[in-house]
């Protein structure tokens, strides 16, 4: 009989994660990421109500086994949601689709052929494989989402463990060693504690994820009306003393996994101040990033190049109490209307590629586009 002191809390968890999940994640921010993500936590908690349904109907064993079934099931839409919110073009969506469906019917046909102990370690050591692919996938989110990924991280490199122990409990039956009642009733013990604690870190993660780096992000768009509006203003007026600036922290990768998470907000904000001491306050300043910012300057060439210059000199000063000592730089690209146009998005990708430009000739230094007769 399954443990009330741990089915019990898994109802409650699972209806509390989907209940966050959808108003805190989905809602605020509907993608195919959040309705994926959305959608696992919805199939947990359908399967720990089914689990509890068990000692209140007349097919327990069916039941269990279909309970059994939806609380693990979704985890290959918890990795197709991943690689939604990476922006990946092949997400497998219909192979995590058609997991949710075969495994419940996998183990309510082993209840029938009464198979079912061998058969759920059987399905609980396979979706050790999704683990390892949303392990993998959350690595490569990079050192920007480190601390957002760790708990979800965490509770992978677990599971993969746990269906190690499942495998050699297995083993340990075949031999003798342990009675089949004592190895099954330690399998459901630990697939309970499991479920619980993956619900936990994967609510946790996914919500991070959604609400701090932005699944759907915006695309700014008050700074974009600002700016256009002011373009054209501009243009008809035959003003040319205007620039964007594409400001970037250089290597933000190489800091954030060189300090604490504290450490590198610590040199993003500080980053953030020094821009908004420098720049005039008719300058349009929008952050894109913790370590990228974009800025509309109403200044001829000379006033420009006193603020940029500025600017550099400024983030290469020491941050109090900065860890490792470390020396910050920042590379800029500059787009003067006189070269780029008055167009938006032309402005916006002439700073972009001489940002990086700057960034690739070393970094600590601004580079400006250039007319052909310059």
């Amino acid at each position: 009989m399954i443990t009330s002191t741990l089915a019990m809390p898994l109802i409650a968890l699972s209806t509390l994660a989907t209940i966050i999940f959808i108003g805190l994640g989905f809602l605020p921010r509907p993608s195919r990421a959040t309705a994926l993500w959305s959608a696992a936590f919805a199939v947990a908690m359908v399967g720990s109500y089914v689990w509890l349904a068990q000692g209140f109907t007349p097919f327990p064993q069916q039941l269990r086994a279909l309970g059994s079934a939806l609380t693990i099931a979704p985890m290959p839409l918890i990795w197709s949601g991943l690689r939604a919110y990476r922006g990946l073009r092949r997400q497998y969506v219909a192979l995590s689709v058609a997991v949710v469906v075969i495994l419940p019917a996998f183990l309510l046909t082993a209840v029938a052929l009464g198979i079912y102990p061998i058969s759920f370690r059987i399905a609980f050591a396979s979706l050790a494989v999704f683990a390892v692919l949303i392990f993998l996938d959350l690595m490569k989110l990079g050192p920007q989402l480190r601390d957002e990924a760790l708990p979800l991280i965490g509770v992978s490199a677990a599971y993969v463990v746990f269906s190690a122990i499942t495998i050699i409990n297995a083993a340990f039956q075949a031999s003798g060693e342990i009675q089949p009642a004592d190895s099954l009733q330690f399998i459901r013990t630990l697939n309970l504690i499991g479920v619980n604690v993956y619900i936990t870190c994967a609510l946790i993660t996914l919500l991070l994820l959604t609400t701090r780096s932005g699944v759907n992000p915006s695309p700014h768009r008050d700074f974009e009306r600002i700016v256009r509006n002011r373009l054209n203003r501009a243009q008809a007026a035959e003003d040319q003393w205007w620039a964007l600036l594409d400001i970037r922290l250089d290597d933000p990768d190489e800091i954030r996994l060189a300090t604490s998470a504290s450490a590198f907000n610590a040199v993003s904000e500080k980053f953030a101040r020094d821009i908004d001491s420098v720049f005039p306050a008719d300058a349009d300043i929008e952050r894109m990033n913790a370590s990228r910012f974009l800025v509309l300057v109403p200044r001829p060439q000379g006033g420009v190049r006193d603020l940029v210059t500025e600017l550099l000199e400024r983030v290469s000063a020491p941050l109090g109490a900065q860890p490792m000592q470390l020396r910050l730089s920042a590379s800029i690209g500059w787009a003067p209307v006189s070269v780029a146009g008055y167009g938006f998005d032309e402005l916006v990708n002439s700073a972009a590629q001489a940002a990086l430009t700057a960034s690739a000739k070393g970094g600590d230094r601004w580079e400006r586009i250039r007319g052909s007769g310059e």
